[in-house]
């Protein structure tokens, strides 16, 4: 992959005109939609439109599951595209947290997963939304969600729901 240092391009940058600049963000808002979204998410920070076009692509991979291998990689690309597109902490950590609860209801729907995987899967992004939780200082926002999220994750194969039960521990506490 090519990679240019940010100084050739604050150089080039430098050499345009005010109307170049503005033509040049406008076009690559264009042909590049990641852009578009991540300027939707800066000028309208409380709009939900990406967070639930994030939602879908998320929801749609456990829904699409009927036999199949769940696409692992398209959830986690989905946090990540959201997670550089996103300047809302809080809408973040919702795109996280739903990603487990759309886990968690997965395995209750379809009872124990026969996928070790899976499991690890879900507790690592789990970790990371109760990290971010705790970095961002959103605790008071989520810890009931968490804490719901948690309990319903109780009973599931391959110890889930202790390891679940123990992530909640170490950063937001004892269960109620």
């Amino acid at each position: 992959m090519l990679k240019l240092r940010n100084s050739t391009i604050k150089k080039h940058l430098n050499n345009l005109t005010r109307e170049e600049l503005e033509a040049e963000i406008l076009n690559l808002a264009k042909t590049h939609p990641i852009i578009q979204e991540h300027y939707y998410s800066v000028l309208f920070p409380d709009q939900e439109e990406v967070l639930d076009k994030y939602k879908k692509i998320i929801e749609k991979e456990f829904g699409h599951h009927r036999g199949e291998i769940l696409r692992y990689p398209i959830m986690k690309q989905a946090l990540k595209d959201f997670s550089n597109v996103s300047t809302n902490k809080e809408q973040i950590a919702e795109l996280m947290i739903f990603t487990v609860e759309c886990g968690v209801d997965f395995t209750l729907s379809y009872g124990d997963i026969d996928d070790e995987k899976f499991y690890r899967t879900i507790s690592s992004i789990y970790e990371q939304a109760l990290s971010y939780i705790v970095d961002n200082q959103l605790e008071e926002e989520f810890v009931d969600q968490c804490n719901e999220l948690t309990q319903n994750s109780q009973g599931n194969g391959w110890g889930f729901g202790d390891g679940m039960m123990e992530l909640y521990s170490d950063y937001l506490g004892h269960l109620d």
